[in-house]
């Protein structure tokens, strides 16, 4: 059985925004995976490139990859002594773009998610803590809206956050990619 340990995160945008971190483990061939970390950070990108270190050096993660958002120099100068990708987020891309990863079309791989979801091929411990609870209803929470050209797009519910959520859509896409690579 081959596994893949990703580390995931949603830097923060905004004083009152959570950097949110998810770990996660998939298999394959079993095509299993198993959300086995969630965590909200308020500290500065710095402290949490330190525990992202700490927590590489005792798990070993096959990749770390953030969501590059606007603040991207100031994440990538806290972050620049880990080996990390970088992906950006989107919608409406087409099977040859997203079949390279580097960006993630949203409301593509939560339709793909909630498929899984119906499947129970996504796992979470049966003793969630207060952080994975909370990624539990980041994924309740989320809003399916049509967009003006009929596409589906998913947003965040006003006032709530994603970043949990948002870590779980850059793992599964990643993790949709490797199956299909196998």
């Amino acid at each position: 059985m081959k596994t893949l340990k990703l580390l995931l995160g949603d830097p923060a945008k905004g004083k009152y925004d959570p950097f949110g971190a998810l770990g996660m483990e998939a298999t394959y061939p079993e095509k299993k995976i198993y959300i086995r970390y969630a965590r909200q950070f308020l500290e500065p990108y710095h402290t949490v490139a330190n525990h992202f270190s700490i927590m590489h050096k005792k798990i070993n993660f096959d990749f770390i990859i953030l969501e590059k958002n606007f603040d991207y120099e100031n994440v990538s100068k806290a972050f620049a002594h880990l080996p990390i990708t970088y992906v950006t987020t989107s919608s409406g891309l087409t099977e040859k773009t997203r079949a390279k990863g580097w960006s993630v079309d949203k409301p593509y791989v939560l339709g793909w998610m909630k498929v899984e979801y119906n499947k129970h091929t996504i796992q979470t411990p049966p003793n969630p803590t207060k952080d994975m609870e909370e990624l539990m209803r980041q994924r309740i929470e989320m809003a399916s809206m049509p967009g003006p050209s009929g596409q589906t797009s998913y947003k965040r519910q006003r006032g709530r956050h994603d970043d949990l959520v948002s870590c779980e859509i850059l793992g599964c896409n990643a993790i949709r990619l490797w199956w299909d690579r196998q």
